[in-house]
């Protein structure tokens, strides 16, 4: 397996493309954003093209080139609805693609980076390469589309196709994976091993001793586990709410939730804690300038993932939240990277999904290792919430 810098090998135009753009929230579009900026400051012509609220094209200038960013307006998919989603990807996947020819034209050779987001869009990219001369193509793996969907039980349909979509993904001139559980599961889907490099993200924003904590949703003398970023269909909430209901009835009770979350399993999750009256705040995702901040006022992290999802799926505030030094909690399958990126720090956790005994002495001990720095009066089961 080749190891390679984040900027590309090559010194040719790049255009790099994924879904939302901040200050659009999305993972993804974080990360690609960072490399894009590094990949100017290196020396090279870049253009990055995503999703926003509306259409903008804005230039960044640095002192060895000029970043292009440009956002066409495209709404949320409808998360709940396999096809909605489905028809969503191909439309914005179709009109990714008529900006990056215009991206394009009138140069030679360029280097195209696609990502795993939208579904579908690199693989329309790749099959448009087979009639379009001098461009290369790598291809990022950050979420492997259908896979992600058969893991959660849906878009069966494809599983016929699953071959030759694996064929088309070979056709890639490069192909990064995340992570070794990445590797693995591409070399899986027939990819030679020695055709992977394996690309790590960074922690998507600086934690320096110098960032200024926000403000706390629970009083000083409460300890805070905060669950950052997406809550979907790979992660794994359950065991977590289970382990948290015993930790608030039968514990120390000192653990309070914060969600600064978005996703479909946020409602569920903040259900659960509504009908067991377990302390919970929730809040949306802050602008990515805000994020260290937010990282930083927690006592604890919390990351998950589900086991069929292992491989497929790396949950990118991993870094973001092994940057803090607080303790993290993972509750997910041994086969991640997550599980060893995770035990390679002091203080921290990973438990085996299912597993809510563990996942409670592991919440207890987190609880009790946090300094109760102001006393104040606490009714056991009172609920602290806020709208979803």
């Amino acid at each position: 397996m080749l190891n390679a810098p984040v900027n590309m090998l090559v010194r040719s135009p790049l255009i790099i493309v994924c879904d939302w753009i901040p200050p659009a929230f999305g993972a993804v579009g974080q990360y690609e954003l960072a490399s894009a900026r590094e990949a100017v400051q290196s020396g090279r012509c870049v253009t990055l093209i995503g999703l926003g609220s509306s259409y903008t094209n804005d230039e960044e200038a640095y002192p060895n080139g000029t970043l292009k960013i440009v956002r066409i307006p495209a709404q949320s998919a409808n998360k709940a609805s396999t096809f909605s989603r489905a028809l969503w990807a191909l439309s914005v996947s179709a009109r990714l693609l008529q900006e990056v020819r215009r991206a394009v034209q009138g140069l030679s050779a360029c280097e195209i980076k696609v990502t795993g987001s939208p579904p579908f869009f690199a693989y329309l990219i790749l099959l448009w390469r087979l009639v379009q001369s001098g461009v290369t193509i790598t291809y990022r793996i950050t979420d492997f589309y259908p896979e992600t969907a058969f893991a959660a039980g849906k878009a069966m349909a494809l599983r016929p196709v699953l071959p030759l979509i694996h064929a088309l993904r070979r056709t890639s001139d490069r192909i990064e994976a995340l992570s070794p559980c990445q590797a693995l599961r591409l070399q899986e889907s027939g990819v030679p091993k020695d055709r992977i490099m394996m690309v790590r993200d960074p922690s998507p924003v600086a934690i320096t001793p110098d960032v200024i904590p926000a403000q706390r949703p629970f009083p000083r003398g409460d300890a805070i586990l905060l669950y950052s970023g997406n809550l979907g269909i790979a992660h794994d909430w359950l065991t977590f709410a289970e382990a948290y209901r015993q930790h608030i009835r039968y514990g120390s009770n000192r653990l309070r939730l914060w969600l600064n979350a978005t996703g479909i399993g946020i409602k569920d999750l903040h259900a659960f804690c509504e009908l067991h009256e377990l302390p919970v705040h929730v809040t949306q995702p802050v602008p990515l300038e805000a994020l260290p901040g937010v990282l930083m006022a927690a006592d604890a992290h919390l990351v998950s993932l589900k086991e069929p999802f292992w491989g497929y799926v790396i949950p990118s505030k991993i870094y973001g939240c092994l940057a803090t030094n607080r303790p993290v909690l993972y509750i997910g399958p041994a086969q991640s990277d997550l599980h060893a990126l995770v035990s390679g720090y002091p203080r921290n956790y990973s438990v085996r999904n299912g597993d809510v005994k563990t996942a409670s002495e592991a919440l207890e001990t987190i609880a009790i290792a946090v300094p109760n720095t102001t006393e104040h009066p606490n009714s056991r089961f009172n609920s602290i919430s806020s709208p979803v």
